[in-house]
């Protein structure tokens, strides 16, 4: 008996909708397990310090503006006064005698802390044991990524207990080397042949960088037949299902029976998430980033992180937006209130994830892709019976509008594909027509594929798009070669965007791709295709932003998308004392040789929160007075 699939609501993953905590959710969110995953010691919060910072450059970014300042001054964990160096030191001199003053070195440069306005906080934290075969390397793409490094990553992770499966994550086919096939160039096929070719013997799980596909070998096929009665009803044998499958799960409806099987193993990694998300922080810190916005913050990744923080000290910053599912999700939302003041893990918005992953060849297309399988459009997840697959369900209309004009809630669209967008846009416009209320911050997240008209479309409702970048910079190459071809030219118009008004931001979509801010700003300003080691060739140039528009899209407009810039996003008078001291002030690199592969690469000297010092790269020098 042949198992048919259908793509149902909700099946298509990405970063923004994780399949494996999804599926286990009643299991890992228990009360019994969050009580194992509460830490045990009370949180301790670094003191604030009292301080005058001189010398080098400081960019406060207030207003958005990227002009310095002489000196800048901190107390009670906010800035207090900024200026010339003469006037702040009078003003602390008479406000807070005290104090102690630091002063930079010549080429070293202050900042706002950065920001990441688009990531996944606990699930990046609880797949942490999970065997890494990504393509990355900090955050560069690895020199070498194939089947063979692949496979000797996962030969290296074999687990202690014999019943234990390889359990990995983050295979990416779309950055392998294109495989030729009848004169043109596709991905590499991944399927339980190929993994048995890596490790015939023990079972292996790999969940790939999408989220959208679980590749296993013919070992852990059998496992799973032999252990899910789900399975077993829908195959004859283990063999039909090996047949059927071969290894590619696609999909929660096909996923989920495999990853059930699993499920202690994968919650006994879990356990340990108080330590995962302290490494994560402190990655974060490392980077710069003193603010991340979960952009899938259900109810239980809320009680993960509010429980984290009793018992330990806040080293970033944290809000989110609230996973909506559906239209029975939507109708059960409580009145919206634009957050005025920090609290930690705050709600800003509603998030709705409309299709899947353009690398992954799910993103919603009006087009089919390039590359195989044949006449592939990706996937909508709100698909209504009856309805043509290019028309805009009015379900789909229904649910944006509940939560726009009915609920009065901002709202964050995941959109990657051309098609997603279009219906994201034409929702937006059904929804904001009956909206009455005070201004939106509407959000098109990765908003990849896009048209001028488009732009104008969003300008005028007041929506604004948060590139992926690493759309550009990490996969550019293969959206031109095999998966896009000429339609790449439509992908992440950051100059288009911000040509006619619009604010836009940068994020990385973690752990889809790595986090790092001045990474981000460096593919915006070059637009290079990394994957192409041959050649250095730029993306679509004209798309190319200032390393001014870029600095402003990490700090500012990335605040103020987030619902966090009457305290973050810049150093005005009142915020937070929130920043990061570099050794190279990024708006120095103003050529691209200066910034290809070097800008993200700047050291990180000192991170600090609420006045107090959180990470530190480098000693400096410091002086009491």
């Amino acid at each position: 008996m042949k198992k048919s699939h259908t793509h149902a609501h909700g099946c298509t993953q990405c970063g923004c909708n994780n399949p494996v905590l999804e599926v286990l959710k009643e299991d890992i969110f228990s009360p019994e397990n969050l009580a194992k995953m509460k830490g045990k010691g009370t949180a301790t919060q670094h003191p604030s310090q009292t301080l005058m910072i001189t010398g080098g450059i400081i960019r406060p970014m207030i207003g958005g503006s990227t002009d310095p300042v002489e000196a800048i001054g901190i107390a009670g964990g906010n800035i207090v006064v900024t200026g010339k160096q003469a006037d702040v030191e009078a003003f602390m001199d008479q406000t807070y005698p005290e104090y102690r003053t630091k002063e930079l070195e010549a080429t070293q440069t202050l900042l706002p802390g950065l920001i990441e306005p688009h990531v996944h906080i606990v699930p990046t934290a609880m797949m942490k044991e999970w065997v890494d075969v990504s393509p990355f390397k900090g955050q560069d793409l690895l020199k070498k990524y194939d089947l063979k490094s692949v496979g000797e990553i996962i030969n290296r992770h074999i687990p202690a207990n014999s019943e234990d499966v390889i359990l990995g994550k983050g295979l990416d086919p779309s950055l392998m080397p294109f495989v030729p096939t009848n004169g043109v160039n596709e991905l590499q096929t991944i399927d339980n042949t190929v993994l048995d070719s890596i490790n015939s013997e023990v079972s292996m799980m790999l969940l790939s960088a999408s989220m959208h596909t679980l590749y296993l070998n013919t070992s852990a096929l059998t496992y799973v037949y032999n252990n899910s009665s789900t399975v077993q009803g829908l195959y004859a044998s283990a063999e039909d299902y090996i047949t059927a499958t071969n290894g590619q799960l696609q999909e929660s409806l096909e996923m989920t029976p495999a990853l059930e099987v699993v499920k202690n193993q994968i919650i006994a990694m879990a356990s340990n998430i108080d330590t995962y998300l302290t490494e994560l922080f402190k990655l974060a810190n490392s980077r710069g980033v003193t603010f991340m916005y979960d952009a899938g913050l259900n109810s239980n990744f809320k009680k993960v992180l509010t429980s984290y923080l009793q018992s330990n000290t806040e080293l970033v910053r944290t809000g989110g937006a609230y996973m909506c599912s559906g239209q029975e999700a939507a109708n059960s939302l409580g009145t919206y209130t634009q957050p005025s003041s920090y609290e930690p893990v705050y709600y800003g918005h509603v998030k709705v994830v409309s299709d899947g992953s353009n690398q992954g060849l799910t993103g919603y297309q009006s087009k089919p892709y390039l590359c195989t399988p044949a006449n592939n459009t990706g996937i909508f997840n709100f698909p209504q019976s009856g309805i043509p697959a290019t028309t805009i369900p009015p379900s789909y209309n229904t649910l944006i509008k509940t939560v726009v004009a009915g609920k009065g809630w901002p709202l964050m669209v995941h959109a990657n594909g051309d098609l997603a967008v279009k219906f994201a846009i034409d929702a937006y416009q059904s929804a904001l027509a009956q909206y009455r209320g005070p201004e939106l911050r509407n959000r098109i997240e990765h908003c990849s594929l896009l048209t001028s008209d488009q732009i104008t479309e969003m300008l005028q409702m007041g929506v604004s798009p948060s590139f992926l970048i690493g759309h550009v910079g990490y996969w550019g190459y293969a959206f031109s070669e095999v998966i896009f071809g000429e339609k790449v030219k439509m992908l992440d118009l950051c100059a288009s965007s911000l040509a006619v008004g619009m604010r836009i931001s940068l994020h990385s979509d973690n752990e889809v791709s790595p986090l790092g801010p001045l990474r981000m700003m460096e593919q915006s300003i070059t637009r290079i295709m990394e994957e192409d080691r041959a050649n250095i060739e730029v993306l679509n140039a004209e798309e190319r932003i200032t390393p001014e528009q870029a600095l402003i899209a990490v700090t500012y407009d990335a605040a103020w998308q987030c619902y966090a810039d009457e305290w973050a996003g810049s150093l005005d008078t009142g915020y937070f004392a929130d920043f990061v001291i570099l050794e190279q002030d990024p708006l120095s690199l103003t050529t691209q040789s200066s910034q290809y592969m070097k800008m993200r690469n700047i050291p990180v000297l000192e991170t600090w929160l609420g006045g107090a010092q959180v990470y530190t790269g480098k000693l400096h020098k410091e002086k009491q007075i």
